[in-house]
C-alpha cells in the first residue's frame, strides 16, 4: 500500500432491512421509474461497449440545465467527477483546501493523489470565515479548493460575494481552481455562477442527478467547465465510464422538465413539513440547535445525538449521526407517512430520555 493511503478507511455501505425508513442519505424519497419507457431499453445492445452512451445524456442535461453542451462531461456519479478532477490537477505535495465540515470525498480523493490537505473551520453558525480563507489562499497557494454550496452536511448556502472572492484569490495566488459542488443547488434556487461559467478561467461546477432529480441509483454526475479544463479532464476520463442503461433512463427523464419541476415542488413541500416538525422537537429539547437549510436535509446539534440516532434506528428510522466535534444528526426529507412516524418517535424520545439529559 502506498504511504499516502495510510489511514484511509473504506466507505462501507451495508444493506438495510426493507422496512427501514431511510432519512440518512439526502436522496429523493420516491421513484420516477414509472415515467420511463422501458420499450426503449429493450433495444439496448448490452453486449456492446457504451461508446456513445453519454452523447444523448449530455445533450439532454445541457437543455435541462443551461450549461453549454460542449462544456459538460458526464460521470459515474459526481464522486467520479471529483476523482477525475484530482487526477487531472494534483501532483504529490500539492495543497488542496477544504472547509470543515464538508463532503468527506474531497479530502479522500486528494489524499489518494498524495496532496496535502489544508482544512479551514467554518464559524460556529457554519458561515464562511472569508478573511481566514483568503489569507490561507495567499499563504498556501492551493492547487484546488473544493467546497459544496449549499454545504453538506450543514445545509448552509454561502454568499455569492464570498465565492467570487475565492475564485479571484485562487487565480491571483498560484492559479488554483475552485471546484464548486452544487449537488443541492436545485433546492436553493438558481445558481449565480452557472450562467457565467465560461467567464471564469478557474471554475469547475459539479452537479448530480442523485438529489432533486431522484436518480441516485443511476449514478449520474456532471462536470461543467471552460474549454481548457474540459479538454484536460476529458484526457484522464476513462472510456465507457457511464453505463448505457443509466444513461438512457437519465436521458428520458431529463427530457421531461415539467415532470422534474413538479417533482421538485413536491419535495420542497416535504422539506418545509420536515422543518416544522424538527423545530417543534428542538424547541422541547434543551441544548438542541436546528440550523437553517437550503437543501433537502437539516442538521441539528444536540447533547445526545448518538442516543437519538440509536433510538430512531430501533424504531426503524435511519438518520445520519456526526460525532465529535459536531455531535449532531442530519435528517433528510421523506414522505408524509414517514414524517408522521418520525414525529411520533421524536416525541417518544424527548419524553422518555430528554428530561434526564437536562
Amino acid at each position: 500500500m502506498r504511504k499516502t493511503l495510510s489511514g484511509i478507511s473504506p466507505y462501507k455501505v451495508k444493506p438495510e432491512p426493507g422496512d427501514i425508513i431511510r432519512l440518512d442519505n439526502n436522496e429523493a424519497y420516491t421513484s420516477l421509474l414509472s415515467y420511463v419507457d422501458f420499450s426503449e431499453l429493450e433495444k439496448t445492445l448490452i453486449n456492446r461497449y457504451p461508446a456513445e452512451s453519454t452523447e444523448a445524456l449530455i445533450e439532454a442535461y445541457s437543455k435541462f440545465s443551461g450549461f453549454p453542451q460542449n462544456n459538460l462531461l458526464a460521470g459515474n456519479g459526481s464522486d467520479e467527477c471529483i476523482t477525475l478532477i484530482c487526477q487531472y490537477a494534483l501532483d504529490p505535495g500539492d495543497v488542496v483546501m477544504v472547509l470543515e465540515p464538508d463532503f468527506s470525498m474531497y479530502e479522500k480523493n486528494a489524499r489518494i493523489m498524495g496532496a496535502n490537505i489544508e482544512k479551514i473551520a467554518l464559524h460556529d453558525d457554519f458561515s464562511m470565515p472569508i478573511e481566514t480563507v483568503l489569507k490561507k489562499i495567499e499563504q498556501k497557494k492551493p492547487k484546488l479548493f473544493l467546497l459544496s454550496n449549499p454545504n453538506n452536511p450543514t445545509g448552509r448556502l454561502y454568499e455569492q460575494q464570498d465565492i467570487e472572492q475565492i475564485i479571484a484569490a485562487l487565480e491571483a495566488h498560484g492559479e488554483g481552481i475552485l471546484v464548486l459542488d452544487e449537488a443541492y443547488i436545485d433546492f436553493a434556487g438558481e445558481s449565480p455562477f452557472a450562467p457565467k461559467l465560461l467567464d471564469y478561467h478557474n471554475l469547475i461546477i459539479l452537479r448530480t442527478a442523485s438529489k432533486a432529480l431522484g436518480m441516485a441509483a443511476l449514478r449520474l454526475g456532471f462536470l461543467a467547465a471552460n474549454d481548457h479544463l474540459i479538454d484536460g479532464i476529458g484526457a484522464v476520463k476513462p472510456p465507457y465510464n457511464v453505463n448505457t442503461v443509466s444513461a438512457q433512463i437519465g436521458t428520458q427523464l431529463l427530457k421531461k422538465p415539467e415532470l422534474l419541476d413538479q417533482f421538485l415542488l413536491i419535495q420542497l413541500a416535504q422539506i418545509a413539513e420536515l422543518e416544522e416538525l424538527l423545530n417543534e422537537f428542538a424547541d422541547g429539547v434543551e441544548g438542541s440547535i436546528l440550523y437553517p437549510s437550503s437543501t433537502n436535509f437539516f442538521l441539528m446539534k444536540l447533547n445526545e445525538a448518538k442516543s437519538l440516532t440509536d433510538f430512531l434506528y430501533e424504531k426503524k428510522i435511519k438518520i445520519r449521526y456526526f460525532g465529535c466535534p459536531l455531535e449532531a444528526v442530519r435528517i433528510s426529507a421523506g414522505t408524509k407517512e414517514e414524517h408522521e412516524k418520525l414525529r411520533a418517535a421524536l416525541k417518544e424520545w424527548s419524553e422518555t430520555y430528554a428530561p434526564s439529559i437536562r
